[in-house]
């Protein structure tokens, strides 16, 4: 339909040569085809909508419309056209249909029309409306060219209801738009700011428009603008949404565009309230001047606030990310919140679930993949964002939320650092505390073996001397202070090696403790069950459970002590209870205790209220390595 209008308008320029000129249809043919490609490209890209369909009726309505007004415009000639003066009669309102194809494309974007009777409605009314503001126009007697002549009342009453009618199905549409905006998801609300981005030049441009009439410009250099967003703009945008909603960040482009008018707008009115009010009181130059220095000192808060209200309204999805990453900053920086939590944080405001948050191990090289963001502190890059899903809008928001989020990032990192150089000290402790267990076991095995066996040896020689000799003889007296000094040696040597490593703990921890509180003077509850531990924490327990009975025995006061033992998530767990005074405070004895448990990566507390017995806890990890 398009191009035989285009082809009738060619034969009417070329015709009768008071239609127009022949430079004419060219120029208003091509200023359309833009919208007419788009529709096409729109078509074949995306088959299922009907955008591109609309959008090439935007282009073909007015090509329709204009061939129609040349095609009457013939009756004036000497050369008519067929049917020229029924066709001058419905030109003269035909520029009703105008609207036609915009309207259709409002109703219809981005994905077809909205379910309801009453949209269905809406859509039977445009054409209607059109055809009942054609008819309204083409018949008013003023024009003389409407055959018949209605009475004056039916007349205004035609008037009133055709425009009246054509004017509400021109807002209906249009809120139909912001029903759907409510109603959409995500990729709906993208695609409607585009029209949005696009729609707000459209009424700034014609009012420019018409300033620059009123001022004298010529019609064809006042109108070029508001040309250009209508035939060019426009369908660009409609296009972009449809093919490319993520070419741009246009939430952003849109939140600023908006802001700028409404700061331009209330600036202007400040600056025409001041220089109204102080120009009564002050010259006009000093009042002008005044009222640019007070437009100056609110233009900047005044966009600030704006920009923010605007964001909220018409990129509220962008708003809500960045101030969720800033409340989750705030609440890492108030220490309500684990940093390490950045990365799922990041993955729910930019709505990317596959987002990663890479950060440079100490000591090593960070290979920055590509297409991530780089995190960089000064000028070192200590981690990389890594997106899921990229398009240059994507890139940007996360570029903004990398921003906001570098403090966690950063006490995350610094974390990592931290929990790599624990994790290296308790390797080592553990290494360390092997290799002591190590040689005390050699020391014990040495002192049992060795030396307390050749003691034992020379007693037992001794003994024989003794026992062939009279025992009258000052010899024999004197060996056996011999033997008995001996066997003092033997049991000191004897303990010696149980402080250096209990060798019950060859049977397990659960002997050895048996074993430990069997020889206790007061009465002990024992829970211990059959464990198997490491040698370091079986060692710790050990000695922190014999320090505790000896306390409560002698400084206590004591009259039971309960031991429980056991292993819950892979935590070895002593708890040693008295009934004795309490008010225990720290001494060498605890202290030491205190200093062994830890050197098992473990931990050590105790709870000692004056009169209410004393309690002491410790807690070994079995999963880190000083387990054997």
């Amino acid at each position: 339909m398009f191009v035989a209008a285009a082809a009738v308008r060619a034969l009417l320029a070329y015709g009768p040569p008071s239609v127009g000129s022949p430079a004419d249809w060219p120029t208003s043919t091509a200023l359309l085809l833009p919208s007419l490609l788009l529709g096409w490209l729109i078509a074949v890209r995306v088959p299922t909508s009907p955008i591109g369909p609309a959008l090439a009726l935007t282009a073909t309505v007015p090509s329709v419309v204009f061939t129609v007004e040349d095609w009457g415009t013939t009756v004036r000639t000497g050369h008519p056209w067929p049917a020229a003066r029924v066709v001058d009669v419905v030109g003269a309102g035909a520029w009703a249909w105008l609207f036609l194809g915009f309207v259709t494309l409002v109703l219809l974007f981005p994905d077809g029309l909205l379910p309801g009777r009453r949209w269905r409605v809406l859509w039977v009314a445009v054409p209607f409306s059109a055809a009942l503001v054609n008819f309204t126009v083409s018949s008013d007697p003023s024009e003389g060219r409407f055959p018949i002549r209605l009475p004056e009342p039916l007349r205004v009453a035609l008037i009133v209801t055709a425009f009246a009618t054509f004017l509400g199905v021109l807002l209906a549409a249009a809120s139909s738009l912001v029903v759907r905006y409510h109603r959409g998801d995500r990729l709906t609300r993208q695609r409607l700011r585009w029209l949005m981005a696009a729609a707000v030049a459209v009424p700034l441009l014609l009012g420019a428009s018409w300033l620059a009439t009123a001022l004298g410009a010529p019609g064809v250099v006042a109108y070029t603008g508001f040309l250009v967003a209508m035939l060019f703009v426009v369908p660009g945008a409609i296009a972009a949404a449809i093919l490319r909603h993520d070419l741009f960040d246009i939430d952003r482009l849109l939140g600023a565009t908006v802001s700028w008018i409404v700061t331009t707008l209330l600036s202007a009115g400040v600056f025409a309230a001041v220089v109204l009010v102080v120009g009564g009181y002050f010259p006009d130059r000093v009042g002008i001047t005044t009222a640019a220095f007070v437009t100056a000192l609110v233009l900047l808060p005044l966009y600030q606030w704006i920009h923010r209200a605007a964001g909220r309204l018409v990129d509220p999805d962008r708003t809500v990310a960045l101030e969720r990453i800033r409340a989750f900053v705030r609440r890492v920086r108030d220490g309500q919140a684990e940093p390490e939590q950045i990365e799922s944080v990041l993955r729910s405001a930019l709505d990317d679930p596959a987002l990663r948050v890479l950060l440079r191990r100490p000591g090593a090289d960070l290979a920055v993949p590509d297409g991530a963001i780089p995190l960089q502190t000064g000028d070192s890059v200590v981690g990389a964002l890594v997106l899921g899903t990229t398009s240059a809008r994507r890139i940007r928001r996360a570029r903004e939320a990398a921003v906001e989020a570098r403090l966690p990032i950063e006490v995350s990192r610094l974390r990592l650092e931290l929990q790599e150089a624990l994790a290296e000290i308790r390797t080592s402790r553990s290494r360390l505390m092997d290799e002591v267990n190590a040689e005390r076991q050699r020391l014990e095995r040495d002192l049992h073996d060795g030396a307390q066996q050749r003691l034992i040896a020379i007693g037992m020689r001794l003994r024989s001397v003794q026992y062939h000799l009279s025992p009258g003889v000052s010899a024999y007296r004197e060996l056996d202070e011999v033997v008995e000094t001996l066997e003092d040696t033997v049991a000191e040597l004897r303990r010696i090696a149980h402080g250096v490593r209990p060798s019950r703990l060859d049977d397990g921890l659960a002997v050895a403790l048996r074993h430990l509180v069997a020889d206790s003077t007061v009465p002990v509850d024992l829970v211990v069950p059959e464990v198997d531990v490491g040698e370091n924490a079986a060692t710790a327990v050990y000695f922190t459970v014999g320090e505790a009975i000896a306390n409560a025995l002698k400084h206590a006061r004591a009259t039971r002590i309960s031991i429980a033992v056991g292993v819950t998530d892979q935590v070895l767990r002593a708890v040693v209870r008295d009934d004795g005074v309490g008010g225990a405070s720290e001494g060498f004895g605890l202290t030491s205790l205190r200093d062994r448990v830890a050197s098992a990566g473990g931990a050590f507390t105790v709870d000692s209220p004056p009169g209410a017995g004393t309690s002491i806890t410790v807690e070994i990890p079995l999963e880190l390595p000083c387990a054997s």
